[in-house]
């Protein structure tokens, strides 16, 4: 996720936003953002994993390439997700935990305010 992918001329195409995984677990589909620029204006491309050329440059830095032009891509139809997504089922339950989080730490807060004020209300011994 998030893999810069180039192309055999060293273009920047895009970067790698989903995959799409077959029965099995394995990579069928890669999900490719084209255009736009730092993500405005991006559109979705979905290309088959076997597309891809997955290799590494001197330094050991891992290299994706696609054998398709930056307007090749562009042209290419948007990738409309029909279901959820791993990563979209993902982003979703971690902003529920989020909430979560955030709504206990309120109550947490709140019953800690009322513990303190008890506290202060309370008649002091000698």
């Amino acid at each position: 996720m998030g893999q810069l992918v180039t192309n055999d001329a060293g273009e920047n195409i895009g970067s790698i936003s989903d995959l799409l995984l077959d029965k099995s677990g394995g990579i069928a589909n890669v999900v490719i953002g084209v255009g736009g620029f730092l993500g405005i204006g991006e559109k979705d491309v979905a290309l088959p994993y076997t597309a891809l050329s997955i290799t590494a440059d001197p330094d050991g830095k891992r290299v994706v390439k696609v054998a398709a032009s930056k307007e090749q891509l562009k042209a290419a139809p948007d990738f409309k997700a029909t279901e959820k997504t791993r990563y979209m089922r993902a982003k979703e339950q971690a902003s529920e935990m989020g909430q979560k989080a955030v709504d206990t730490a309120k109550e947490l807060k709140d019953k800690a305010a009322r513990k303190i004020e008890d506290m202060k209300a309370a008649p002091k011994g000698n």
